[in-house]
């Protein structure tokens, strides 16, 4: 069983098929254990304990051995990914102490279809890591670009179409986007079409109308993207799994 809730800021996988070989991405990545620690390899380094939270573009491996875990990828762009990223010293923050009520209401999540429970329990995660999740103050036109991108139908994502939409060369945009998000521009936007793709797979279309949809030259292209940066074959989230919106 794989339960998914989809926030604005973050994904959240929740089960006992929360698994992926080794791989890396631009987002940030949480795994919390429901009672037992868990271990993840971070840059070859075998990390032990009850959440643990992988920095961007840190490589590592992670299998929850048929224990229910939680894993949560949170979006770059975002003040609560800002704000995490501060608290990482080097390629990954452990954190136990007093974690126990928060595996609590993780492992509550498996037996709820309402998304207000979710909310509460990152809203409760973000105050047990000291983070206030406000939004980000960044450039006009880096945020007009993040809208365009969130309403876009993801027929051309070439950065030279989009600095165009923002009145900007490519390589000033590229530069510009990096140093306002943190991450470059071309794995952002992967990270984009791989939302729209999940979005439309989980949603009830096929593996190849999702890869169309979310502009991938194929499904293989898409089945490729989403085994080098999640770690786990792109039907893994269709089999036994519930998929919950949680913003409207």
């Amino acid at each position: 069983m794989l339960k998914i809730f989809w926030d604005k800021d973050n994904i959240a996988f929740i089960g006992n098929r929360v698994n992926a070989t080794e791989h890396a991405h631009c987002v940030l990545q949480v795994f919390l254990s429901f009672d037992e620690p868990l271990s993840v390899t971070v840059e070859n380094e075998q990390i032990g304990g009850k959440c643990i939270i992988v920095g961007a573009n840190a490589r590592h491996k992670f299998s929850c051995e048929n224990a229910k875990r939680l894993s949560i990828l949170i979006e770059p762009s975002s003040g609560f990914a800002k704000e995490l990223t501060k608290k990482i010293k080097g390629n990954f923050l452990v954190c136990d102490s007093d974690i126990e009520p928060l595996q609590q209401k993780a492992a509550a999540l498996l037996d709820t279809n309402d998304k207000q429970p979710y909310i509460d329990f990152i809203d409760d995660f973000a105050k047990f890591l000291g983070i206030q999740r406000h939004a980000q103050v960044l450039d006009e036109r880096i945020a007009a670009l993040l809208e365009l991108l969130q309403n876009c139908d993801c027929y051309d994502h070439t950065i030279e179409s989009l600095a165009e939409s923002v009145c900007l060369s490519s390589s000033r945009l590229s530069h510009l986007f990096r140093e306002q998000i943190g991450v470059p521009l071309k794995s952002y936007l992967l990270f984009h079409q791989l939302e729209r793709a999940f979005t439309a797979l989980l949603s009830g279309k096929s593996m190849t109308d999702a890869a169309m949809l979310a502009g991938f030259d194929s499904p293989s292209h898409f089945a490729a993207t989403v085994k080098k940066w999640m770690g786990m074959p792109a039907g893994a989230s269709r089999k036994d799994s519930e998929f919950l919106k949680v913003f409207m």
